[in-house]
């Protein structure tokens, strides 16, 4: 729901996203919860010829930054 209504404030549709910096928890059990509530939201009205939306984390790559966190998943998308 916090997706989606940060979505609609900015008034991007989900099928227009074509990255998101995730909080990667580092953990099987948080990564998935994670990655499986972003596809549902994602895939909202999605259609087959969408283009993918790709999905990173500078948490699963470095490890917990704190405040640097913010950071370096920029500098990792750009």
């Amino acid at each position: 729901a916090l997706v989606l209504r940060a979505l609609a404030d900015a008034k991007v549709d989900p099928s227009d996203l074509q990255y998101v910096e995730a909080h990667g928890t580092g953990t099987a059990l948080g990564d998935s919860i994670e990655c499986r509530a972003l596809s549902r939201v994602l895939a909202q009205g999605a259609h087959p010829e969408a283009k993918p939306c790709y999905l990173g984390s500078a948490k699963a790559n470095v490890g917990h930054l704190e405040a640097a966190a913010g950071m370096a998943g920029l500098i990792k998308a750009l």
